[in-house]
């Protein structure tokens, strides 16, 4: 092993020569989901989006450990040098030979994709080192889909999603939870210091997703940031790995951020394109596995139904929308505001569809709670009328629900319409209300 590999691999692991490991102090939501997986056999990936947060998580992680210093190993292959499999191989023997192998050891390895054959190598040292415990990071779920066969049964995924609404109101110090009856709690926490949250909602909306962001405010850096960060370079990666074309992938990508929260169709994609419609939507599938988007179909039981239906997309957030497109920030106050909160309501609720009939009747969102569907639909803005109770109506009549949601601008209250329970409640509230 040569000396700057091992002088390298002790830069990366600070705590060998008894030195802090210094970390942001703001924990997301997903480490507590961790540290309870501590004593499991299995490797533990954590996958999501670039530059939310996998690395400081790992690192985080690192520091809850009760374990001896030498136990403990952190690689991270944004080094080009670590990308080969054989100085991957030579790095992690280092690592094992130099620790207590009387007692549990930990071995991280952040960005494992840029790693060629690194499931592999990962199979090799589950089964043959019983006191290993193994943390991988990766910016897509394309790879490790692509392994699921080698690692059965030997690996447990984990999603980092995109900072949400109620971690955003928690780094900021207001309250975040809602955990009793709801008008109850609104009227007694929230209901005097809503016009703070509706100005932290629209805060979120602009740059809430991505940690490196929450104390920026520039509005040309937060997109140029978000877009060549973010966007650009997770495209890359799709070409890359799948091999395609990196510029149609980004056109289509513009395209289905312009349609945000609306349907579309692959056929019309491809003739926009002019691409077969066959690898529009393998593209398409491409997007989704990297968490830039996420598709929603139609809600019936069929699923040949929902393959031929219409679709609709959702950017993983409102911020990569206005940043893609450059739309200025003010564009939150705006009809444009519509579609980007419906995305945000539709990404929070993790098994989401919308309801379209062929006389064009729509819903929306359909969630599920308690095995039932329960229908949203999304009126971010001042005034609720009669109008836009009709399609939950139509849906609860139909199948028979007694309860439905609008997602409103500013309105929390419950009214009582055709026999159904309507809630009408706040963009903000509801993120911080949905379970």
């Amino acid at each position: 092993m040569e000396e700057r590999h091992r002088s390298l691999l002790i830069r990366q692991n600070p705590w060998w020569q008894e030195k802090k490991l210094v970390v942001p102090l703001f924990e997301r939501d997903l480490l507590e989901t961790l540290l309870k997986y501590l004593g499991s056999r299995q490797i533990i990936a954590v996958v999501g989006l670039r530059r939310i947060g996998k690395t400081v998580l790992m690192k985080q992680l690192i520091n809850k450990l009760d374990a001896p210093k030498n136990n403990i190993c952190y690689i991270s292959f944004d080094d080009i040098d670590f990308q080969k499999y054989e100085v991957a191989e030579d790095i992690i023997k280092y690592f094992l030979e130099f620790s207590d192998k009387t007692g549990i050891r930990y071995l991280f390895l952040d960005e494992i994709q840029k790693l060629a054959n690194w499931a592999d190598l990962l199979k090799t040292y589950y089964d043959i080192e019983e006191k290993l415990k193994i943390f991988v990071t990766g910016s897509a779920s394309l790879e490790l889909g692509e392994h699921k066969e080698t690692l059965a049964g030997r690996l447990f995924s984990f999603n980092l999603p995109v900072m949400k609404f109620s971690e955003f109101a928690r780094y900021s110090g207001m309250e975040y939870q809602v955990t009793e009856d709801i008008f109850r709690e609104y009227d007694l926490k929230y209901s005097d210091k809503k016009e703070t949250y509706r100005e932290l909602f629209e805060k979120y909306l602009l740059k809430g997703a991505f940690p490196e962001l929450l104390e920026i405010n520039d509005e040309e850096y937060i997109k140029k940031y978000i877009k060549e960060s973010v966007i650009e370079k997770t495209i890359v990666d799709i070409a890359r790995i799948s091999g395609d074309d990196e510029k149609i992938i980004y056109e289509l990508f513009r395209l289905l951020a312009n349609g945000n929260a609306q349907l579309f169709e692959v056929i019309n994609l491809s003739g926009i394109l002019k691409v077969n419609r066959n690898r529009v939507a393998h593209y398409i599938s491409l997007l989704e596995k990297s968490f830039l988007i996420k598709i929603s179909y139609n809600f019936t039981a069929s699923v040949s139904k929902q393959v031929r239906a219409s679709k609709k997309q959702y950017s993983a957030h409102s911020s990569i929308v206005i940043a893609l497109l450059d739309y200025p920030f003010s564009a939150i106050r705006t009809e444009v505001a519509g579609h980007l909160v419906e995305a945000e309501i539709a990404n929070k609720i993790e098994k989401s569809s919308f309801w379209r009939t062929p006389q064009k009747d729509e819903v929306d969102i359909i969630a599920k709670q308690d095995d039932k569907p329960v229908p949203i639909e999304v009126k971010y803005q001042q005034q609720i009328t009669n109008r836009d109770f009709k399609p939950l109506l139509k849906f609860c009549r139909q199948f028979k629900i007694k309860n439905g949601i609008i997602v409103t601008k500013d309105m929390l209250e419950s009214q009582k319409a055709d026999d159904s329970d309507i809630l009408l409640i706040p963009a903000w509230f509801f993120l911080l209300y949905w379970k």
